[in-house]
């Protein structure tokens, strides 16, 4: 699957958890902070306790570690200066929780949602506050990872995890941190289904899903989606296919069967051409992969613009040409092998053509002025603190955001 798979990247949750070979136990010395493979052997024996039998799908396997955690509501929540000793209750909490981060870890970053949330209990409980002096220090040495990263992480785990237990596949946290936009925005089942299709469209076209194209298919949503699921799933699959580059609408054909009444044309200018034009093109060969079919018709201004409208063009043109039925027809009249084999480029060109429009730079419009002073805005730098730098405009005379900065 794209993404995380969990069904894939979760197979070897515990490959580090195994207890250590006689010969190997002699050779291990504790190291301060670190668990061993003595306590690695004890969280396998913890975890093992929780799940009574180990899932067929991995993924199943993280959520029962998530769901092996003490209930939240049951983490008695103290003061910011209370520096008492733990009660014996918070002590049991405070090992299963434990024993169930480094299960996790050992899992490696398709189980950090895990850690997230069994970092969330640690962090109401106080858990650190009589090993550790800091929150910051406990979560590094339990995680080595920081504790705004791991902020971050736990403010985003809750959807990862119902995202998982619904779909099979674990988010990582750049496209958690699109589908919590989603959610904002429309929801949460809207944002799940939003990851689901939005996996599934790329898989079709040969990628993987990413932050990128999950934002592009966010942005393309309406302000509101409709209520009815089929409907909902509908109207997202149509935002998603058009954020990349498809642009038909799936209850449409996805060819213009009457632009020309179902009757294959020639493709573009191939009637106008000279025909010792077509004949030098015809020997020029190429690669294998039929470059020398479509680079031989089409040749770009080098000039950008016009490139890109060239292009354009030439897509309309072959959109009007090649119909439905001249594949059809084609599949009835070619050897079956040729017919295949032509089908396969077809699929590789356009999806490769949709790749460089997919990865192409975005673009933002003109800088605000200031209506305090008028001095023409910025983008926002990083010391500004308004979160990751470039999301506002900023005056730098006034210090105040000049609102959003997004790419049109």
């Amino acid at each position: 699957m794209a993404g995380y798979d969990a069904t894939g990247a979760l197979g070897d949750i515990f490959s580090g958890l195994e207890a250590p070979q006689p010969d190997q136990a002699q050779q291990d010395k504790p190291q301060s902070g670190k668990p061993q493979n003595g306590e690695m052997e004890a969280v396998a024996a913890r975890t093992d306790s929780i799940l009574d039998a180990r899932p067929t799908e991995p993924f199943e396997l993280v959520l029962n570690l998530a769901r092996g955690l003490p209930d939240l509501a049951d983490v008695q929540e103290v003061a910011d200066d209370d520096t008492s000793e733990l009660t014996e209750t918070e002590q049991r909490q405070k090992g299963e929780t434990e024993n169930i981060i480094r299960g996790a870890a050992a899992a490696g970053e398709a189980a950090i949602w895990v850690i997230a949330e069994g970092l969330q209990r640690a962090a109401k409980g106080r858990w650190w506050r009589s090993s550790h002096p800091t929150y910051e220090q406990y979560v590094y040495d339990l995680t080595g990872r920081s504790a705004s990263y791991v902020r971050r992480l736990r403010a985003g785990a809750p959807l990862a995890l119902e995202t998982a237990a619904r779909t099979g596949l674990v988010q990582n946290p750049g496209q958690n941190r699109e589908t919590r936009k989603a959610e904002q925005q429309h929801g949460k089942d809207a944002a799940i289904l939003l990851f689901q299709v939005v996996t599934e469209v790329t898989e079709e076209l040969g990628d993987k899903v990413t932050a990128e194209t999950l934002r592009a298919a966010r942005l393309e949503l309406p302000a509101a989606l409709p209520a009815v699921p089929e409907q909902q799933r509908a109207e997202i699959e149509q935002s998603t296919r058009k954020a990349l580059g498809q642009g038909v609408p799936i209850d449409t054909p996805p060819f213009e069967e009457n632009s020309n009444n179902g009757v294959p044309i020639d493709t573009p200018d191939t009637k106008e051409r000279p025909a010792q034009t077509q004949a030098a093109e015809s020997e020029q060969g190429g690669d294998g992969d039929g470059d020398d079919i479509l680079d031989a018709e089409i040749v770009p201004d080098p000039t950008s613009i016009v490139a890109l409208n060239d292009a354009i063009a030439a897509l309309n043109a072959l959109n009007r040409a090649v119909t439905k039925d001249t594949f059809v027809q084609a599949a009835k009249e070619a050897e079956p092998h040729e017919y295949a084999e032509l089908r396969a480029q077809i699929l590789k060109k356009a999806t490769t053509f949709q790749k460089k429009a997919l990865h192409a730079p975005r673009v933002y419009g003109h800088a605000p002025t200031c209506e305090t002073c008028g001095t023409e805005a910025i983008p926002s730098p990083q010391e500004a603190g308004l979160g990751k730098a470039g999301a506002y405009w900023w005056c730098e005379t006034c210090k105040t955001t000049q609102g959003d900065r997004k790419p049109l």
